[in-house]
C-alpha cells in the first residue's frame, strides 16, 4: 500500500512535479460571464490573462464539489493506496471542506486530510515536504503529525499591482483594500494562518525587488538549505530581477519559478510577483 498526494489546482505545483510524483490534482473552477473553465485542465495561465484583460466582468471561482473529491479518493481507494489530501485554507475557500465532507462519505480511514492554512506558494511548500517525507517511506500517520506541525512554518509573501482584485473577490475588505493607487502605492501582502493581509506599502514597481532582499535579510532567513518558490503573473522580467538579486546572495539551495493560474489569478491579478518557502 502506497501513499498518493492529492492537491488542489489552487497551490499551482508545476506540471513536472505532479507527473514526477504521481500526484493527484482536482481543479477548482474560473467562470467568466458565460463560460466556466477547470483550472489548469481548461485554461493555462497564458489563456487566463488573455481572457482576464479582454474581460469587462472579473471572473469568479468554485470550489471544489464534494462529489469532485468522492470520485478521485475512491479511484485511489480501488488501487490500493492511500489518500493524504492537502488543500488551500479552509479560511478561504471550502474546497477543504468538500475533501472532509467526501471523507466522510466514503467513510474509509484511509483517507487523511490537511488544511494547509495557506495557498498557493504556501501550499506548494507544504507539499513539497510532504512527498520529501513520503519518500522517506513515513507511515502516513507520521507524515501527517509532521506536516500539522510545519504548515505553522510556511512563509509566503506577494507584492500585488493592486487590491481590487483581492477585494472583488472578497478575500480582503474594502476597508484594508483603500491603498491609494493614485500615489502608485504597490501593496505587499503576507499568506498566514489561512488569513491574506497587507503587511507594506511600496510606492512604485521598481522598489520591489529591494523590497525582497531587505525583508529576507531583515527577518535573517537562512536560504542555503531550503527550496524557494518564486511565483509571478504575466512579469517574467521581474521574475528574473528577483531571482539575480537573491540567489547567489543567499546561497539558496534550490528555486522553483512558477506562473500562477487562473484561480489565483482571478483574486491577484497580474502583475504579481511573490516568494515562498517552509521556514524550518
Amino acid at each position: 500500500m502506497s501513499i498518493r498526494i492529492v492537491i488542489d489546482s489552487t497551490s499551482d505545483v508545476t506540471d513536472e512535479i505532479i507527473e514526477k510524483y504521481n500526484l493527484k490534482m482536482i481543479p477548482l473552477t474560473v467562470n467568466f460571464e458565460n463560460e466556466s473553465f477547470l483550472d489548469k485542465i481548461e485554461l493555462n495561465s497564458e489563456e487566463f490573462f488573455e481572457k482576464l484583460s479582454a474581460s469587462e466582468k472579473l471572473p469568479t471561482t468554485t470550489l471544489v464539489s464534494p462529489g469532485a473529491f468522492v470520485e478521485a479518493f475512491s479511484e485511489i481507494l480501488a488501487e490500493g493506496d492511500q489518500v493524504l489530501g492537502l488543500f488551500l485554507a479552509s479560511e478561504l475557500s471550502g474546497t477543504y471542506d468538500s475533501a472532509r465532507m467526501a471523507k466522510d462519505m466514503i467513510g474509509s480511514d484511509d483517507i487523511y486530510i490537511i488544511d494547509t492554512r495557506s495557498v498557493c506558494l504556501g501550499a506548494f511548500a507544504l507539499i513539497l515536504e510532504a512527498i520529501e517525507l513520503v519518500e522517506q517511506n513515513k507511515t502516513i500517520e507520521e507524515i501527517v503529525e509532521e506536516l500539522e506541525i510545519l504548515k505553522e512554518k510556511t512563509v509566503a509573501v506577494a507584492a500585488l499591482d493592486t487590491l481590487k482584485y483581492l477585494e472583488k473577490g472578497g478575500r480582503l475588505s474594502k476597508g484594508q483594500a483603500v491603498v491609494g493607487s493614485l500615489l502608485n502605492i504597490k501593496p505587499i501582502v503576507e499568506i498566514k494562518n489561512g488569513a491574506i493581509s497587507v503587511i507594506e506599502k511600496i510606492r512604485g514597481k521598481n522598489k520591489t525587488i529591494k523590497w525582497f532582499d531587505e525583508w529576507i535579510e531583515k527577518n535573517n532567513y537562512d536560504l542555503s538549505d531550503k527550496t524557494v518558490l518564486l511565483f509571478h503573473g504575466r512579469a517574467h522580467q521581474q521574475l528574473k530581477q528577483l531571482r539575480e538579486a537573491i540567489e547567489d546572495k543567499y546561497k539558496i539551495k534550490n528555486i522553483i519559478e512558477q506562473e500562477i493560474g487562473a484561480v489565483i489569478g482571478t483574486h491577484s491579478g497580474p502583475g504579481v510577483l511573490g516568494i515562498g518557502f517552509l521556514n524550518k
